[in-house]
């Protein structure tokens, strides 16, 4: 029977001293000390095992089946293993993935994924060589890809979610690799453009906007212009005088005639005793005009027969 082992978890006084924990032997089991806090629920498999559970079933199948989980200590993180230890289990990027969310369920820092295998001979990148166990479920979140981010990814972790686990009967199928940048599209209702796509669909998009309402703005004017230039014609001469115009014009509302005005001449008819029409008028009575409403006194104003320039009738018979 192999011995039982401990994952190694170190802190900046342990590595200067160089000082590692290795668990003692002990009965054929999968153990963990290590409590998740209830925020991280969503870490937990299936059969309601935590992460720290699974990393010890996953290390254990290198083991003969054994392997203990401790807890981590303030200012504490959990190491790779050493080169006499590393095996295909521990140099699994899934390992890795499982034991780094079990550091921070517990609210504690990680390694990166190139750290952890630093003493590996040969690395398993999304894979679990040795078949996962008896006991267990894998989630779905312990495949992401490691090779652009080198690390594990909460976030994208709990984005992607516990289903589909892989099981000793229902092992990873092939191809099933997850990338943080590959799955993040996955996620949208819609597959996303590339970045050049997307730039260009940006740029003519905006450039559409901005010559359509250049466009709109510049037939509006047109439209305004023509609008403005059909009115003013329509407006008559006078309208067209300034206010001040008007008002003069106003004020002048007395027409003189320039024609001058020439009297019409009316020759009267000689005196013809058989023509009553040529007897003379009879001398109105006198008038004597007052007016009260003067100072003096007005003159009182006869009426006679009017003299006439000569040759005409002077009111007297004649023959």
């Amino acid at each position: 029977m192999s011995p039982r082992r401990k994952l190694h978890w170190a802190s900046p006084v342990v590595l200067a001293t160089g000082l590692l924990s290795v668990g003692p032997v002990g009965t054929l089991a999968q153990t963990t000390s290590a409590t998740c806090l209830s925020s991280f629920s969503w870490m937990f498999n299936s059969k309601n095992q935590s992460p720290c559970q699974v990393a010890s079933y996953l290390q254990g199948a290198c083991n003969g089946g054994e392997f203990s989980i401790p807890a981590l200590p303030n200012g504490t993180h959990y190491t790779g293993p050493y080169a006499d230890e590393q095996n295909p289990c521990q140099c699994s990027s899934v390992t890795y993935n499982v034991i780094s969310a079990c550091g921070i369920c517990q609210n504690h820092t990680i390694v990166n994924w190139s750290t952890w295998n630093f003493n590996c001979s040969t690395v398993y990148p999304a894979v679990f060589a040795p078949g996962i166990p008896d006991g267990t479920a894998v989630p779905q979140w312990a495949y992401q890809d490691l090779t652009t981010s080198n690390a594990f990814n909460a976030t994208f972790a709990e984005a992607v979610g516990d289903n589909p686990e892989s099981t000793a009967s229902h092992p990873q199928s092939t191809g099933s690799t997850l990338s943080a940048s590959t799955a993040s599209a996955s996620l949208t209702a819609s597959p996303s453009p590339t970045s050049s796509g997307s730039k260009l669909n940006t740029g003519a998009i905006a450039g559409g906007v901005v010559g359509g309402v250049i466009g709109v703005a510049l037939i509006a004017a047109v439209v305004v212009f023509f609008m403005m230039k059909k009115k003013r014609s329509r407006i008559p001469p006078s309208a067209q005088f300034s206010s001040d115009q008007k008002s003069h014009a106003a004020s002048s509302t007395i027409y003189t005639d320039t024609t001058p005005f020439v009297p019409q001449m009316v020759h009267p008819k000689l005196y013809d005793p058989s023509d009553p029409s040529t007897f003379p008028a009879t001398p109105a009575p006198p008038t004597i005009m007052t007016g009260s409403s003067h100072d003096a006194p007005m003159s009182p104003h006869y009426s006679s027969p009017s003299m006439q320039p000569g040759g005409f009738y002077s009111g007297a018979p004649e023959i």
